[in-house]
């Protein structure tokens, strides 16, 4: 192979990789781990690499790999097809509308921005699964979920912040 060829491969590969870690995490979020009661609080993974690759490279989360993440979450976790969609879109929507804000932003604002954003989103796809489940579900458990994706963050932003800057070496 040529290396105009490896060249384009290296760069297609390092533009797709937020695509693919964060499906990844959403697979391995999704094991079955034999911890007590453990499955309804485990944390919105999908939300977070939504979150910080629309902050930081929007180029690189477009809205079709939201939509393929909320999909293969959607479709794998057992519940509703559509809520964990829509809320991701809507996740991924309010942070590419307000970028300009972001670009000057501290971890600490972009971290409470995200707790607002997750709130959001997270409480509207708790909705939509009511409504779409025709039944009442306890908020409880999302709200746990929502405290441990919120103390999540700050890990999975660091990794994916090194993962950052391995790539652009």
């Amino acid at each position: 192979m040529s290396q105009g060829v490896l060249h384009r491969l290296d760069g297609v590969a390092r533009n797709i990789s937020p695509f693919f870690v964060t499906l990844l995490l959403v697979l391995l979020s999704l094991l079955p781990l034999r911890i007590t009661g453990f499955a309804s609080i485990v944390p919105e993974v999908a939300l977070i690499g939504v979150f910080f690759w629309s902050v930081h490279r929007p180029d690189l989360m477009p809205i079709w790999a939201v939509f393929i993440i909320g999909f293969v979450h959607d479709l794998l976790a057992g519940g509703a097809w559509g809520p964990g969609i829509v809320g991701l879109l809507i996740a991924h929507a309010l942070v590419v509308w307000q970028h300009r804000f972001f670009l000057a932003a501290s971890f600490v604002l972009i971290w409470c921005v995200f707790m607002l954003v997750a709130a959001v989103s997270m409480a509207l796809t708790w909705l939509l699964t009511c409504l779409a489940m025709m039944a009442y579900i306890d908020p409880e458990p999302v709200f746990f979920q929502f405290l441990m994706t919120v103390a999540v963050y700050p890990v999975l932003a660091w990794f994916f912040l090194r993962g950052q800057r391995l790539f652009q070496r």
